[in-house]
């Protein structure tokens, strides 16, 4: 692999993969951009105390009383950010979007299974949470866990 650097007027960074599209590399070389590119660290909210939280330790995300609430190994905390906003930033870092109010750290679940109305859910890792995916968003979901993870 030979790799190339040129200089630009233009102030955004380009990345062009010329040669055989079919390497096993290049999706190697993607996921390494996007990882790159992804969010390790958030700022969450508990009882007027800010923390910085590793987005690792982070199972989801779920709007409830008009507040978005990360569900973390250290308990439940408030993020300041609406839900598309989170859903933008974490894309890269493991998150998805599995029904209108929720979005899923997809490295912590474990299982999923369908239900009779057309919605999945899937069960965390912690063999106790159940969140529903609703039919809207599985499409995602399948797909992300596919070619992005």
């Amino acid at each position: 692999m030979k790799i190339t650097l040129q200089p630009s007027d233009s102030e955004a960074l380009e990345v062009i993969i010329r040669g055989n599209l079919s390497d096993p590399q290049i999706p190697q070389i993607i996921a390494a951009l996007h990882a790159a590119k992804a969010t390790s660290c958030l700022f969450l909210y508990q009882e007027d105390k800010e923390y910085l939280c590793p987005v690792k330790d982070i199972s989801y995300f779920e709007a409830m009383d008009g507040k978005i609430i990360a569900f973390t190994k250290q308990g439940c905390m408030e993020a300041r950010n609406k839900l598309y906003e989170l859903a933008q930033t974490l894309y890269h870092s493991g998150f998805v979007q599995i029904n209108k109010g929720t979005l899923l750290n997809v490295r912590q679940a474990q299982s999923v299974q369908s239900e009779f109305s057309g919605n999945y859910i899937v069960t965390l890792q912690d063999g106790k949470t159940r969140l529903t995916i609703s039919r809207k968003y599985f499409k995602a979901f399948r797909t992300y866990v596919e070619k992005e993870l």
